[in-house]
């Protein structure tokens, strides 16, 4: 009589299944690699989105670059010179608008009557309206009619510690500013501080009300409407502070060379002075730039 050799004994329950310590530890571990993982995420997304602000801020100044080219003078900061009773403030036309042909915005221009109102009906209200990509900054939260995150610098008007008070002059000391007939608009070869060291235009992120109706006279960070101002605060992206921006570290600008740099928010105020202004005499005043 055979025997038949016993085999191995048959376990109950599924093979290769589980324990519910091995699930934990794996979700644990897969927790742990998302951790690591998100921060480095989003710093390639700010990493792209500072590239791309970068070179939106870069294309607007060449827009201002051009127009002085073209006409010999910077554009007016603010069209404020008075036209009678009619206009006792100016069309108050920026000078974002008047650089429209000179970066590739000709169809907008063309349908805006610069010797009336920036929001006269007929035709300006309804440009005034429109989204110029160029003009938002990627890291822009708000969102709002012809929003623009890019204002034109007008001067200095620093009251801190160390840094000289310009006064009343201060609204006027740099190569953007408001026109109302006193003075007209900058020439390059006003620029005495030099090209290369006088800021033209800088991030001024998320000024506009989205609530604002799209005929508010005091409508502000618009790129229809004045659009520019002085510097008053001695730090960027701190309380009071135009040049502002949603990256991290400071805010980018760019000069009036055409030249883009980010300009870190530790910028010595004296300095962050000097660039804001034209004709300042500065001997120092290389920015802090990265």
């Amino acid at each position: 009589m055979s025997r038949r050799r016993a085999g191995p004994a048959i376990t109950a329950g599924r093979p290769g299944a589980f324990s519910l310590v091995e699930v934990l530890v794996v979700i644990g571990m897969l927790g742990a690699l998302v951790g690591m993982l998100l921060p480095a995420i989003q710093s390639t997304r700010e990493s792209a989105r500072r590239a791309r602000c970068m070179e939106h801020i870069r294309q607007v100044a060449l827009g201002v670059c051009l127009h002085e080219s073209a006409r010999r003078v910077f554009p007016t900061g603010c069209d404020m010179v008075p036209r009678g009773p009619a206009l006792p403030e100016g069309t108050q036309h920026a000078w974002s608008s008047l650089i429209l042909p000179y970066i590739d915005e000709r169809g907008l221009a063309a349908r805006i009557d610069y010797a009336k109102m920036w929001n006269a009906s007929g035709g300006n209200n309804v440009a005034a309206e429109a989204n110029i990509p160029g003009y938002v900054c990627p890291t822009g939260i708000v969102t709002a009619l012809g929003k623009a995150d890019y204002g034109g610098i007008a001067g200095a008007w620093l009251v801190t510690e160390g840094v000289p008070f310009a006064g009343p002059t201060g609204f006027t000391s740099g190569i953007l500013f408001p026109v109302d007939g006193l003075q007209g608009p900058v020439r390059a070869a006003q620029v005495s501080d030099g090209l290369t060291r006088t800021l033209l235009v800088a991030e001024a992120v998320d000024r506009a009300d989205a609530n604002a109706p799209a005929d508010d006279t005091d409508a502000t960070g618009r790129w229809a409407r004045i659009n520019c101002f002085a510097q008053g605060a001695p730090f960027i992206n701190t309380r009071g502070s135009d040049i502002a921006s949603n990256h991290p570290g400071g805010a980018h600008g760019a000069f009036a060379d055409g030249r883009t740099d980010f300009l870190d928010d530790t910028m010595d105020p004296v300095v962050l002075a000097a660039i804001c202004t034209r004709a300042g005499g500065e001997a120092n005043a290389s920015p802090q730039a990265r």
